[in-house]
């Protein structure tokens, strides 16, 4: 094993054992997530109780949200005997009780390890019902022992184009293929595309289902959500495009058998970014950039320049997903900040490939921890200072034992509420994100008469209160000069 304390071997400091502190979750989760924003819609986890429980658990704490997930509720006898009659009894149940429009069964780390095979399951199922009205019932393969919620979200998208893609006449509409985002970041999308004059299919839309009015239908299966009716009409739109590099495999289907043209990522983040969707999409329907989307993109470039004598060369560490790692790490650089650390828990060259980018953008090699936990980033920051964290609410005990503030972004955050309603995507959510991140900068590096404090003014100044989403919980010790090989090369 590498020695994770040689500040020259973070970048490879391999645990041979385990994963302590994931950076990630089970593909169920994922799938679970995308079919959170189909419309009338039913998950359902086919292995044991726990798998759906945790599911629920943290969706709820995330979401606020009530949330619906069944389980087949394997236990050891249908081990040795096989998940079958549970599944059938589940899927009985659900369509008597429940009546929804689709049941998505996914498999689990025990149904794929025995064997099951759900799609034949599903099939008998539907022979013995021959005439009656029953939901439409897909399966998806989530073994939780193989990949993350990343691959389970692309192949519950995957399953739902594939089994109700029809072709039929052209729509001119655009597929959206949104990613694990957040139901606000989700409506900022749909606000700018609509801004821009065009239609849109979101695959899958959760704006309103995971952040959705209280009254007396919360209770209910979704009511909002994308149709099945608007899933099935995805062949016949102009283009797909997937805000998620590791989410693109139905762009990728569509265009190899329906013909229609597929753009991956990158997510619509900050300047460059979010310039690079605006023309995607003014391309793909032939239109101009409207004035009020240049508005929008002047407003962001001048909250840029008003919080730039505040963030400039702040050293930053990020984790998460890779999507959003590296699109908050151009934004912020677009900041002035430094993206110092970028770590992710997925093995991905796509990844690699775009902090490849960003280095010659920015003239700057950031570390890169790739297929790692927060583990290696707590071992990485052993060694290497930065002012600040962005991710989510795991990596409150970094903030804790480093005494820097984190920025809460991605899932889960459970110790805040507010969580479906953190946006910073487009150009106007891109403003929303300058603010907050300069405000959280203000209150913990700056007095109340906006003066940078002294570190030792620092080591005694308490946490701010003013930002509930997303401080952190202790003081913070002083901010560490720039090391001279960083100024030298940014």
């Amino acid at each position: 094993m590498n020695d994770c304390n040689n500040p020259k071997s973070e970048e490879n400091c391999d645990k041979k054992f385990a994963v302590v502190n994931p950076t990630r979750m089970c593909q169920p989760m994922g799938a679970v997530q995308a079919m959170m924003g189909v419309k009338g819609a039913m998950p359902l986890i086919h292995g044991s109780q726990g798998c759906a429980t945790y599911m629920r658990f943290q969706l709820i704490r995330h979401f606020r949200e009530p949330i619906e997930v069944a389980s087949t509720s394997l236990s050891e006898k249908t081990v040795i005997y096989g998940g079958e009659p549970n599944l059938l009894k589940a899927l009985k149940n659900i369509s008597e009780k429940q009546n929804p429009e689709m049941i998505c069964v996914m498999s689990s780390c025990l149904t794929d390890t025995i064997g099951d095979d759900i799609g034949g399951i599903i099939r008998k199922f539907e022979d013995a019902n021959i005439g009656l009205d029953i939901p439409e019932m897909i399966p998806i393969p989530t073994p939780s022992y193989a990949g993350s919620h990343i691959e389970g979200y692309d192949k519950a998208i995957l399953a739902l184009v594939e089994h109700f893609g029809r072709i039929s006449t052209s729509n001119n509409k655009i597929n959206l293929i949104m990613g694990n985002m957040s139901p606000a970041n989700n409506q900022e999308v749909k606000n700018l595309m609509n801004d821009l004059g065009a239609k849109a299919i979101i695959l899958t839309d959760v704006s309103e289902t995971l952040d959705g009015p209280l009254n007396e239908s919360t209770l209910e299966l979704h009511q909002e959500g994308t149709s099945l009716k608007e899933i099935e009409d995805t062949p016949n739109s102009i283009a797909t495009i997937s805000l998620s590099k590791h989410a693109d495999s139905a762009g990728k289907y569509l265009k190899e058998h329906f013909n229609v043209e597929s753009i991956s990522g990158p997510l619509p983040v900050g300047i460059k970014n979010t310039d690079e969707f605006v023309m995607n999409v003014c391309d793909l329907i032939g239109v101009d950039v409207p004035k009020k989307v240049e508005r929008d993109r002047g407003r962001l470039q001048d909250a840029l320049v008003d919080a730039h004598a505040y963030n400039y060369r702040k050293k930053v560490a990020i984790y998460g997903d890779p999507d959003t790692v590296i699109a908050i790490a151009h934004m912020i650089s677009e900041m002035g900040m430094i993206p110092k650390i970028l770590c992710t828990g997925i093995k991905s060259e796509r990844f690699i490939e775009d902090i490849k980018e960003l280095s010659r953008d920015i003239n700057f090699n950031p570390i890169i921890l790739a297929d790692k936990d927060i583990y290696d980033l707590e071992q990485t920051l052993n060694n290497h200072s930065v002012d600040l964290l962005i991710g989510n609410a795991y990596g409150a005990s970094l903030a804790n034992k480093f005494n820097i503030p984190l920025f809460r972004i991605g899932f889960p955050i459970f110790d805040r509420i507010g969580s479906q309603r953190i946006t910073f995507v487009g150009y106007t959510g891109g403003i929303r994100f300058v603010d907050a991140l300069t405000n959280m900068i203000l209150d913990y590096y700056y007095d109340a008469e906006g003066y940078k404090l002294s570190k030792e003014e620092l080591s005694f100044t308490p946490k701010s209160i003013n930002n509930p989403i997303n401080d952190s919980n202790d003081t913070i010790n002083p901010v560490n000069p720039i090391d001279d090989e960083i100024a030298n090369s940014y």
